[in-house]
């Protein structure tokens, strides 16, 4: 549902632009046809927009505000219960509880939905009866449904409804809803009303149906004056027939928009078509709409993991990889290297066995710990991280240690159980520093109280590891992009460990340029082991083409 929701908002903002647009470029002119199209055809281009997936190599300013929604919906649908023996989840009501307001959002919302679609079904049922309440008559490939009554003219679809005087005088009233039913303006009014149905909410959807109503009027009028009814004639027409309100607003009437701008839009010079040309602007709009949603796409260099390796080997620290951001809790977290770090530190360990479940305990074997399930990870984590402070600040004050997790995971465990467990960490670790912060000094909280991770070597503890047994075997579902000196020079997909590696050799003889990168994507239920395996291949690959680029300055 949070899914949905964001997608609501996406399109919405989208359709605030149509809107905005439209008012600029488009609704004093007097191409109805071509303002219609745009109205229409924009707006079902809102409600596709926000599908077209684009990465970008890094994060701009106007796309964090989407950033932040897409990270809310991934804190929203992470797992918030354990799994129980019968297979159920188990949700605590600490979370229950959480999701209160949600809850209240999606039933006020679902209300207003429920209260639109019923109110245009009522219409259309008042609507087809008085269409079907009389016999019809053919003319001009239409139906006319005749009243010996008084009724205000509307038409739907292929039938219209008028006074049987007017019909029988063949009023211009006749000619303009004619021109309804010719121009298919039905079948507008069943899209907006579509769009209306979930956008309730949004006044400037609202304001889009008044402007396109307005434009079905404009080009019926144009319709009628161009068969050579006399202007004045039917002006004054349309100051007698002012008079009441409008019969239905699904349907298409003569008396349906305001009276003023319709004469004003009758008087007014038609525009040259170079006003088409207009329409071309709507391209950078949209593109840059594109932009907007598009998310950074997370790229690791070979040359990082080379030097990663090299500094790992001569026992220096390792800047920047040991620190997790909160904002940078990607998947492609996991795709860090593994190595020891010579930081000193108090270290919580973090095993993940092949059936996803996590054992945690400080500096000690973690076979002998129990599972820790999901829904007391966050409570255990927060314990172990108060108890590793408070042991620091008694033995160490002043000169306190940051308090990390490493993580060692089978080469059978998923990622993305990895990802998850890490979220539960962070929150942790939130948790923790807010409320040490109350009784120890801030500096020193926040200091040993950085959320830090780095990672071990998967372990294949399991009979059969998950790593890949056969390099030959293609992977399905992982991609790999590679990059010199950020232009995209290849791809891979559903590859082999030997593609990959022959790959790696073509381009390394290929490009010298030191700014050699790639970008890897994986399947959500991927395991450490494959991952692992491909890492591999990628370090082999950069010593390979460092010889390579050796050899040339030698």
């Amino acid at each position: 549902m949070i899914a949905f929701f964001i997608y609501m908002l996406k399109s919405s903002f989208c359709l605030a632009l149509l809107y905005g647009f439209y008012k600029l470029f488009f609704a004093s002119t007097t191409r109805f046809s071509l303002n219609r199209w745009i109205l229409t055809g924009g707006m079902l281009t809102c409600l596709l927009l926000p599908f077209i997936s684009l990465e970008l190599e890094h994060e701009s300013l106007v796309q964090s505000p989407f950033m932040l929604m897409e990270e809310w919906q991934e804190e929203w649908e992470q797992p918030v219960g354990g799994i129980s023996a019968a297979g159920t989840t188990e949700v605590s009501q600490e979370e229950t509880g959480h999701c209160g307001w949600p809850v209240f959002l999606v039933v006020a919302y679902l209300s207003g939905c429920a209260f639109v679609l019923l109110q245009w079904i009522a219409g259309y049922i008042r609507l087809f009866r008085w269409i079907n309440r009389h016999e019809y008559k053919v003319w001009n490939g239409l139906r006319w449904v005749l009243y010996d009554i008084p009724v205000r003219s509307f038409s739907w679809g292929r039938y219209i409804v008028i006074n049987r005087r007017e019909y029988e005088e063949h009023s211009p009233v006749c000619l303009h809803e004619e021109m309804h039913c010719r121009y298919g303006h039905c079948y507008d009014n069943l899209l907006i009303q579509f769009v209306l149905i979930f956008h309730w909410w949004n006044p400037l959807v609202w304001k889009l149906k008044h402007e396109l109503n307005g434009v079905h009027e404009y080009q019926a009028d144009e319709g009628v004056l161009n068969q050579g009814i006399d202007a004045k004639t039917y002006q004054l027409l349309l100051v007698r027939k002012a008079v009441g309100s409008r019969l239905y607003s699904m349907a298409c009437g003569f008396t349906h928009s305001s009276l003023k701008k319709r004469i004003s839009m009758m008087s007014k010079k038609r525009n040259s078509k170079w006003v088409r040309l207009r329409v071309l602007l709507a391209v950078p709009l949209a593109a840059g709409v594109v932009y907007t949603f598009a998310r950074p796409e997370m790229k690791k260099t070979v040359a990082d993991y080379s030097a990663v390796l090299e500094m790992k080997n001569q026992g220096k620290e390792i800047p920047g990889l040991m620190t997790q951001d909160a904002e940078q809790r990607r998947d492609t977290d996991n795709l860090m290297l593994d190595y020891t770090s010579s930081e000193k530190a108090y270290v919580l360990e973090l095993y993940c066995n092949q059936r996803n479940q996590f054992l945690f305990g400080p500096k000690n074997p973690v076979a002998k710990k129990e599972p820790v399930d999901w829904e007391t990870m966050t409570d255990k984590a927060r314990k172990q991280l108060t108890d590793a402070f408070v042991e620091l600040y008694s033995k160490k004050k002043e000169k306190m240690l940051p308090i990390v997790v490493r993580i060692v995971a089978d080469r059978n465990a998923k990622m993305e159980a990895i990802t998850d467990a890490k979220q539960k960490l962070i929150k942790a670790y939130e948790v923790v520093r807010r409320e040490l912060s109350e009784t120890y000094p801030q500096e020193l909280v926040d200091e040993c109280l950085i959320p830090r991770f780095y990672y071990a070597s998967p372990k294949a503890y399991a009979d059969v590891p998950a790593g890949v047994s056969d390099k030959s075997i293609p992977l399905p579902g992982y991609e790999i992009r590679f990059f010199v000196d950020n232009a995209e020079v290849g791809e891979l997909k559903d590859f082999s460990l030997d593609e990959l590696s022959s790959k790696i050799k073509q381009l390394c003889e290929e490009n010298q340029s030191e700014n050699f990168s790639v970008s890897l994507k994986i399947p959500s239920d991927a395991s450490e082991g494959v991952v692992y395996d491909i890492k591999q291949i990628l370090r082999k690959g950069y010593m390979l083409r460092l010889n390579l680029v050796q050899g040339l300055q030698n």
